[in-house]
């Protein structure tokens, strides 16, 4: 069978083969020459056989074409404005790059080097076998070689290095199967897409021409010139040996071999190979494990494992082009605040650091912008804090489980009233306030912004614990099933979350209540350029328009004035909560979180140890709104100039009106305030449709008029001047009027619907002319300068009085 298949292969007929002896003649001639040839032809058999057998044909490789198209490539990844971010390596670094796309130049140079007669034989040149026959028996080994550019891509894909009579016929035939099975331009890109060039100190080997452009002058082979294409061209004799960035001189003594060859090829004159062999190496060694935003790129390089359903190999010896989120301004703002140790809590006493995780979500798709894993980028593929860790949120939840459910389930508005007072809930379960304090009713606006755990229990068991586990699960965190206690309300959780999950959770309440699962990948293309994976927008909608903006008013007087206030530093609008995780058995804290959000980006800040215990434990005055709220501001403020989204958009669904901050701190009433309350006690308040209130706050009116003055005289004879106050906070101006002079003698002030009385006893005698009146006066705005009275009453004269007087005791009598 073998026999055959080689016959057929050489074009050997293997009819009539006595002829090719000689045989003919008589018959008993022909018997004799008959007998003769089968002892020849026995012989020849023999021959083969052994031949076969000392080759080892029968186990001889097949050929393979896959094996050829389907070599590992290279994965690129790009930014999000698609400009390359970094080539990733594995053991092999490989890009693939059309013949059509390599300089006819360049493509001349290896012809020179490796194969000058490539496109006049049929795989195997017989003329350099020959010569090289000649120089192997000169000194009995295999010193030379005569291998065509197809026999070394057929050695390259197919077979070991070994040097053998079998392998070099393998070698050969294999070559000649290629031959017939494809075309010179493939064979030829193929080639320059696989051989091996070495590489340049970095550990990763460059192979196929692209790679190896890019390893030794950080550029595409598109744009190599004569002496560049000619100096790689020189490098895969020996990638060692000729090594530009360890042998210069071996290396420009080969290149010039090679650039001489091509003038004698006639590939070039020699004016032009002299040109090119006066130039300088001209490298430019890129260092392929020296990628730029590690924490990032490895995130990104896990999403597509997952979205490509393959090993971590796969995807970074697939050639993928992988197209990500990455801004990679908003990603240097992060590492530098990173690079800087005073953003974050000093080391435990054992000088372990304390740990920190980064993410920022565009806050209209999701998209990933930036990201980092950990104080320091020490090896590829380590733990990224950022994606890979849960923890406890703490008070960071409350936004998006228990207010998200009040103010989009149930209706409650930043003026809904809560009660803080320290109380059980059940089961002994008694938590209580940062800080020990308690403030009786408060607003949701107040319980929220200065996180008051106490209250926001108490909504928790108002709206009911499975709508809290409702809206955590619909904004995106992992609620187990085992979270089905009040706690949850104050982040106590089964499995925690990521830094990532975190800030995914809040992004609907930048973008008006339409949630994006965060994403780092748009797209991924195969090695043939084939979109391979394509990020589909879907938007779900988990909160109203109205209840979005209503939570995040809440978390913007948070950042001013509020828990996370140390965002208020920001130069614009911005919303955010802190979170603080104590230690369960010991002092200090455990994790201490920041989230804030503008109308164009989240960002969510962790910081912790990686394994706390009581050695490795925060400080207790160190919490989420210290170091992470300022950090959280530092980035905010230095990327103002390209993340900049303005101020929140109010909804049509959204009336803003002022309402009175002192019936609100003393009579825990929700009432408009009006023209005449201070700027200092008018509180700009948001409400949604049928919630606006309607009653107007009873301190800040003009003063009514006095009804019911009445002037008698005492048995002293002494005015006394009688009225009922119409209601409180108002002072009483007693005015006297005599021959034709007024003048203030009294300022009297009392509590709505009592009895006020006073004698003049600064008047020498009441005359005709002499009458009385009240002006009343606004008491507390008179004490901030400002002059506010009522209408004056009517004026009375105790003459006409006394003789009413007299007429009543008549009839009493």
């Amino acid at each position: 069978m073998i026999l055959m298949r080689l016959q057929a292969s050489f074009g050997i007929n293997t009819q009539n083969q006595v002829m090719l002896y000689g045989i003919s003649g008589g018959s008993g001639m022909k018997k004799q020459r008959r007998k003769n040839g089968r002892i020849i032809w026995g012989v020849i058999v023999s021959a083969l056989a052994i031949f076969i057998w000392r080759l080892d044909i029968t186990n001889w490789t097949r050929l393979d074409i896959d094996k050829l198209r389907n070599y590992q490539q290279t994965a690129i990844l790009y930014d999000g404005k698609d400009s390359e971010i970094g080539i990733l390596a594995s053991a092999q670094h490989r890009i693939q790059i059309s013949l059509n796309d390599i300089p006819q130049s360049v493509r001349n140079a290896f012809l020179a080097a490796e194969d000058a007669r490539f496109y006049e034989h049929y795989g195997i040149d017989p003329w350099r076998i020959g010569g090289a026959l000649v120089a192997n028996i000169r000194i009995g080994g295999y010193a030379q070689g005569a291998s065509t550019i197809t026999q070394q891509l057929i050695k390259l894909t197919h077979l070991s290095g070994e040097k053998s009579m079998s392998r070099k016929a393998q070698e050969a035939w294999l070559a000649l199967q290629l031959e017939r099975q494809m075309e010179k331009d493939e064979i030829l890109e193929i080639y320059l897409n696989t051989v091996y060039f070495g590489g340049a100190g970095s550990g990763v080997g460059a192979y196929g021409i692209e790679a190896a452009s890019n390893t030794f002058f950080q550029k595409s082979a598109k744009e190599l010139s004569i002496s560049e294409g000619a100096l790689l061209a020189a490098v895969i004799k020996s990638p060692s040996g000729y090594a530009p960035t360890i042998h210069p001189e071996k290396a420009i003594a080969r290149r010039n071999s090679i650039l001489d060859a091509m003038a004698e090829y006639n590939f070039i004159d020699m004016e032009t190979a002299q040109k090119a062999k006066n130039e300088p190496l001209g490298l430019n060694v890129a260092d392929m494990e020296d990628i730029p935003f590690g924490w990032y790129v490895d995130a990104a390089l896990a999403e597509a494992e997952k979205l490509l359903d393959v090993s971590a190999d796969e995807v970074l010896t697939g050639g993928y082009r992988i197209y990500t989120c990455l801004d990679p301004e908003a990603q240097k703002t992060a590492e530098s605040l990173f690079e800087n140790g005073g953003n974050f809590p000093d080391p435990a006493a054992d000088g372990t650091p304390v740990q920190a995780a980064f993410v920022a979500l565009d806050a209209d798709s999701g998209q990933v912008i930036a990201l980092i894993g950990g104080r320091n980028y020490g090896m590829r593929r380590g733990l990224n804090r950022a994606t890979q860790i849960a923890r406890q949120p703490g008070s960071a939840i409350k936004p998006v489980s228990t207010y998200a459910a009040a103010v989009d389930g149930a209706g409650f508005v930043p003026t809904s009233i809560l009660l803080d007072e320290q109380r059980e809930f059940g089961d002994g379960y008694m938590p209580g306030n940062a800080g020990g304090n308690y403030y009786g009713k408060v607003t949701m606006r107040e319980a929220l912004s200065r996180s008051l755990n106490v209250a926001t229990l108490d909504l928790a068991e108002i709206v009911g614990i499975n709508a809290v586990r409702v809206y955590a699960q619909r904004l995106g965190l992992p609620v187990d099933a085992a979270d089905q206690n009040l706690s949850l309300a104050l982040g106590s959780m089964t499995y925690g979350v990521s830094p990532l999950e975190l800030a995914n959770a809040y992004q609907p309440l930048a973008n008006k209540g339409n949630f994006h699962k965060a994403y780092l990948i748009r797209r991924i293309e195969n090695n043939k350029g084939e979109i391979v994976y394509s990020y589909s927008k879907e938007t779900e909608r988990v909160l109203s328009e109205e209840s979005a903006f209503i939570l995040t008013s809440m978390l913007e007087t948070a950042a001013d004035s509020g828990s996370a206030k140390a965002l208020a530093s920001v130069p614009f609008a911005v919303a955010g909560k802190t979170g603080t995780v104590e230690m369960p058995s010991s002092n200090g804290n455990r994790d201490i979180w920041t989230v804030a959000y503008t109308p164009s980006v989240v960002v969510s800040v962790w910081m912790g140890f990686d394994m706390p215990d009581e050695m490795h434990a925060l400080p207790e005055g160190t919490g989420g709104s210290g170091y992470p709220a300022r950090f959280a501001a530092k980035f905010l403020s230095a990327t103002e100039d390209f993340l900049y989204g303005g101020d929140f958009t109010i909804p049509h669904g959204i009336t803003r009106v002022y309402i009175d901050k002192k019936a609100l701190d003393e009579l825990k009433a929700i009432l408009l305030a009006t023209e005449l309350t201070p700027p200092e006690y008018r509180i700009k308040e948001v409400f949604t449709a049928g919630k606006v209130p309607s009653s107007v706050s009873p301190y800040w009116n003009i003063p009514q008029k006095v009804m019911d003055l009445e002037v008698v005289l005492n048995k002293a004879e002494k005015p006394e001047i009688r009225f009922t106050a119409p209601e409180d906070g108002v002072e009483y101006l007693i005015m006297r009027t005599e021959d034709g002079n007024r003048k203030i003698i009294a300022s009297l002030t009392g509590e709505k619907g009592e009895r006020i009385s006073y004698v003049d006893e600064t008047i020498v005698s009441s005359k005709a002319e002499t009458a009385y009146s009240v002006l009343p006066r606004h008491a507390a705005l008179y004490e901030m300068g400002r002059l506010v009275v009522g209408e004056e009453s009517e004026a009375v004269s105790p003459q006409k009085n006394r003789k009413q007087s007299l007429l009543m005791e008549w009839f009493k009598n």
